[in-house]
């Protein structure tokens, strides 16, 4: 449910898109598992970037002082933000606007200085941030509270929070504070968090929200869903609430609350028209085979700080985990059908320990489908810069009728046109990768899952991908748990998960090139 310019913007976004698959665009998944249900005591979120196959994503390390006091920040979608001090380093996810493609912006044709569709990250200052998780709101909801065109965008959250936050209460403030004076461009759930506590914020409408700090003790799952419940508002130290998130339900008369008690429905008040798909019940699933349902109730995944009694109580779900989560058990939950595809753009996993130092954080990354693809650590308050393979800008893969005979790298595909009558029709083809396919992490992926998935392999190189794949991951596990957290520093941790990223990447190329 977007506004008119933002329509229009996915409309041009998705066009730029050559190799479009037959799969809804939409699919970003998200994870969080509370410490007291890891098996190392750490906070693990995570999150999948789904926008579309084949289109590529960058990941790097935004330097200090990149944006200065002062300067106003322009993104692709209306939204201005005058910085307030000089940008902190982070780490940073962001769609290719490179030299390859003259600067040009794929989402908004802009040649000016931005970074187009950050997803996440963490800055110098141990905050991190995963954003673009979208949500929609019900049709009534929308008239009663729209989006707005110069409203913040999922996509520029981390770029203003990382650049400017040195805590994750001060990141909440500063996002909250736009909201309540800029209001938004589309909803989303946005996850922020410092070795001391974790936020989980929804705003499903222009201006409405909620900010819950989440309990150690919880676990969920958000695959483009609202999945806030009954929450009371009196809980001040653990929740933020818009001030009129029950007016407007009210105004919309969709309210689901006790308006004398000062509890509210979120799910059922601002998205009481959203189903639940089949990533949330293969996550349910996933979380526990024994008790998950085929057709899950709202009560068996929403979040909720109120007991049977009416009480307030520590942030909670229904969800009860079979056994204590490890990084592997994330990696694996990308696994999942429908949550790991060729959709994937990138996958992050965060985990954070209450240690409070440089290496408190530790972020995983995957490029394109997670469910085919290497996880790989970085500490990133001590990482100065990421593998070449991550940054390298690139031309766009391109659509062709016929199997393309100068493509180093093809594989079928499905692109969905306009005839001329107007109806959307399927066309079959090619996707041809650009010619430097193998220097970048994200091209060398994405050709391995295509390849995999599209292609005409056999059960025996199916085999040898996956089982290559497995050892990889091994191998990074492996040389992570090798690693001295207290006598690393910024140059022995950089050239530590370079030198991992260069050896997956390598191998992945030599993978790709024995099937092509």
């Amino acid at each position: 449910m977007l506004n008119s310019k933002m329509k229009k913007l996915v409309t041009s976004m998705i066009a730029l898109i050559l190799c479009l698959s037959s799969v809804s665009a939409m699919a970003c998944t998200a994870i969080y598992v509370g410490s007291d249900l890891t098996a190392d005591g750490t906070t693990m979120f995570a999150r999948s970037e789904d926008i579309s196959n084949s289109y590529n994503k960058l990941f790097y390390v935004s330097p200090a002082g990149k944006h200065t006091a002062g300067e106003e920040y322009a993104g692709c979608y209306g939204f201005t933000y005058t910085f307030k001090k000089d940008s902190y380093s982070y780490t940073a996810f962001s769609d290719d606007n490179g030299a390859a493609v003259n600067n040009e912006c794929p989402d908004c044709s802009g040649t000016h200085a931005h970074t187009p569709y950050q997803a996440g990250g963490t800055n110098e200052m141990g905050v991190t941030v995963s954003a673009t998780e979208t949500i929609g709101c019900s049709d009534v909801i929308y008239e009663a509270d729209p989006y707005l065109d110069t409203g913040i965008e999922e996509a520029e959250i981390p770029t203003v929070l990382l650049s400017e936050a040195s805590t994750a209460k001060e990141a909440v403030d500063l996002l909250l504070s736009i909201y309540d004076t800029a209001g938004c461009a589309g909803g989303s759930g946005v996850f922020i968090a410092d070795d001391k506590e974790t936020w989980y914020i929804e705003n499903a409408s222009g201006t409405q929200y909620v900010a819950l700090k989440l309990s150690s003790s919880m676990a969920f799952a958000q695959p483009n869903m609202s999945i806030i419940g009954l929450i009371d508002l009196d809980d001040t130290e653990n929740v933020i609430a818009s001030k009129d998130v029950i007016a407007v339900a009210e105004k919309a008369g969709s309210y689901v609350g006790d308006k004398e008690a000062n509890t509210i429905d979120y799910v059922a008040s601002y998205n009481a028209d959203q189903s639940t798909g089949s990533r949330m019940v293969n996550a349910l699933k996933f979380f526990n085979a024994e008790t998950a349902k085929d057709e899950p109730a709202v009560s068996d995944y929403t979040i909720s700080n109120v007991n049977a009694e009416g009480d307030v109580v520590p942030m909670h779900t229904s969800i009860v985990l079979d056994h204590a989560y490890t990084v592997d058990d994330f990696v694996k939950y990308y696994h999942i059908a429908g949550i790991g595809s060729t959709r994937n753009l990138e996958t992050h996993i965060f985990a954070i320990s209450a240690q409070d130092s440089l290496t408190d954080t530790v972020e995983w990354v995957a490029m394109d489908d997670a469910a085919l693809s290497v996880f790989v650590p970085y500490y990133p308050m001590l990482t100065t810069d990421t593998y070449e393979g991550y940054k390298l800008s690139t031309l766009p893969a391109e659509f062709a009728a016929g199997k393309p005979e100068t493509a180093d790298v093809a594989y079928p595909t499905t692109k969905y046109q306009k005839n001329e009558n107007g109806e959307r029709v399927p066309v079959e083809g090619y996707c041809a990768l650009p010619a430097d396919w193998a220097g970048s992490v994200y091209w060398t992926m994405d050709a391995l899952s295509n390849l995999y998935e599209a292609g005409s392999l056999t059960d025996e190189q199916k085999t040898a991908i996956t089982d290559k794949l497995a050892a990889l991951q091994t191998e990074c596990y492996e040389t992570f748990a090798q690693l001295s957290p207290e006598t690393l520093t910024a140059e022995t941790a950089t050239a530590a998960s370079m030198e991992l990223a260069s050896k997956v990447h390598a191998a992945c190329v030599e993978l790709v090139n024995a099937v092509k």
